[in-house]
């Protein structure tokens, strides 16, 4: 009986098996739906450097070698249209680490940066560190300057290492090896300021070695983290580099790259004197003026030439750090980011160097999105929508899974229906008066005001005069428009937005 129960029960067994096989087969909707494991936060790859033109990528400039960078860009997502919120470096690093606008920071400028009492939000980095990640960085935040009265903390970072601008309990290049930071100070100490004089632009191929350099050390620091590391949280690492800024002290070999007597450089405008309602005048105009005005072909060409081979030196450092990450496995799963803070005029519009104006070449930044964890539609794509750096907190907390801020002022680039009307840039660099850009290409409008203490005082009776561009017809901007556009609808539809972008700052 007992074996006659058991026969049963196996031929009912198979009726229902075969009855579920064919069910499957008929009507495939039907399928019993297995519960996938929830998938672990990706790592994050945060690349960046600093004074890195828009259009400095193999993928824009075919005279460009940059194949890691390039690489990157093919495999993912390459933002068309990206621009900064101020174009100088603690400015802008404070607002996109914050992912408020400048004026919300307290930091417009160069300036001393803000005192960790009275910072305006949590950083990018304690955000995703609250979250549970690992956080790792090597290089350049410039939550200040070097002369400030205070030391930042780490801000986020548990391990923490930097060639310039001291933070509590980093460790420092001149701390942790002084022959190489003497080295390296000997190289450059006839560059001045910020290495930008005209003699650390036309720069000279460098005879010390690779590790020597601040963004080398840096670099040899990173590579010995991650051939270490041994942590199960998900990784953010941050790696930031000083170059391809000023001085042009090339390590050996990045120069070969590029054909010095083909190398093409800037052209003048035909005028006389410095045109630039919001920008005359400003950041060592006179130095730069007299002197590359009277330049020869050859110091321009190598001056071009050497900023050039700056990009191809620390692109070669990305290649080396993705290559340690995908022997460590960490790029698996992985999101990987580059930016840069601002761009470099590079002689452009009537001698202009660096940035320090809301110009294309000023504003404009080089922004990929890479990494297998890049969702698959965005994928070897181009995106064209108006992108700011401050999109970059809500993208990259949104690919850990985290909520970002409700104060946050960017949009989630991986959500491709969001997107804005412009873009927003700021320049206070001139007493009294303050200058806006507003940017939808092929269009840039930019007006002067008077200077106000609070962001929401801006009316348009503050305007005291602009410039307006055909990004299309004058990608140089050399023909300001703003004067003969009175009553032109695309200036006054895009006066009256730059005039609400400003207000949504309260």
């Amino acid at each position: 009986m007992k074996q006659l129960h058991h026969t049963k029960k196996c031929i009912v067994k198979s009726y229902i098996g075969i009855i579920m096989f064919l069910g499957i087969l008929i009507f495939p909707g039907c399928q019993t739906v297995q519960k996938s494991e929830p998938t672990a936060p990706p790592n994050i790859i945060f690349l960046m450097d600093d004074q890195h033109r828009w259009d400095a990528l193999g993928v824009v400039d075919s005279s460009m070698h940059t194949p890691a960078l390039d690489k990157l860009a093919k495999e993912g997502v390459r933002f068309t249209q990206a621009v900064c919120q101020a174009p100088m470096c603690v400015a802008s690093r404070n607002s996109m680490m914050f992912g408020l606008y400048p004026n919300q920071v307290g930091i417009v400028r160069n300036q001393h940066g803000l005192q960790d009492s009275l910072l305006p939000a949590k950083t990018l980095m304690q955000l995703l560190q609250e979250a549970g990640y690992e956080t790792a960085g090597f290089g350049k935040t410039h939550w200040g300057t070097s002369s400030q009265p205070f030391i930042p903390s780490t801000r986020g970072f548990e391990t923490r290492y930097i060639g310039e601008c001291r933070e509590q309990n980093a460790v420092m290049m001149i701390d942790a090896d002084p022959a190489k930071k003497e080295r390296y100070n000997e190289e450059v100490k006839e560059y001045g300021g910020g290495e930008e004089r005209p003699i650390g632009y036309i720069g000279k191929t460098s005879e010390i070695d690779e590790g020597d350099h601040r963004d080398g050390w840096v670099f040899d620091q990173c590579i010995k983290y991650i051939n270490k590391r041994n942590d199960e949280r998900p990784l953010f690492l941050y790696l930031s580099f000083l170059k391809p800024h000023a001085g042009h002290n090339v390590p050996e070999g990045y120069e070969d790259f590029y054909d010095l007597k083909n190398t093409q450089y800037a052209q003048q405008p035909p005028w006389e004197e410095d045109h630039s309602e919001h920008a005359e005048g400003v950041n060592r105009r006179d130095m730069y003026i007299n002197f590359w005005k009277d330049a020869n072909e050859e110091q321009w060409k190598e001056m071009t030439m050497r900023y050039k081979a700056n990009c191809s030196w620390i692109d070669h450092m990305f290649e080396r750090t993705l290559a340690a990450l995908e022997d460590k496995k960490i790029l698996d799963n992985a999101i990987i980011i580059y930016v840069s803070d601002h761009g470099e005029m590079l002689g452009e519009r009537f001698y202009r160097f660096n940035k320090y104006c809301l110009y294309e070449s000023s504003v404009r930044v080089p922004f990929i999105l890479s990494g297998n964890a890049l969702p698959e539609e965005l994928k070897g794509k181009l995106d064209d929508r108006n992108v700011e750096l401050v999109d970059v907190l809500p993208t990259l907390l949104s690919t850990a899974g985290i909520d970002h801020p409700k104060k946050a002022m960017g949009i989630n680039l991986l959500d491709t229906t969001q997107n804005r009307q412009g873009t927003f840039c700021a320049l206070h660099e001139k007493k009294n008066q303050a200058s806006f850009m507003w940017r939808n290409s092929p269009y840039k409008l930019i007006l002067v005001m008077n200077r106000k203490a609070n962001i929401s005082d801006y009316t348009e009776e503050d305007i005291i005069s602009g410039e307006f561009y055909d990004l299309e017809n004058d990608p140089q901007e050399w023909n300001n428009l703003y004067a003969t556009s009175v009553g032109n609808p695309v200036l006054k539809k895009m006066k009256n937005e730059l005039l609400h972008q400003i207000k949504s700052q309260e």
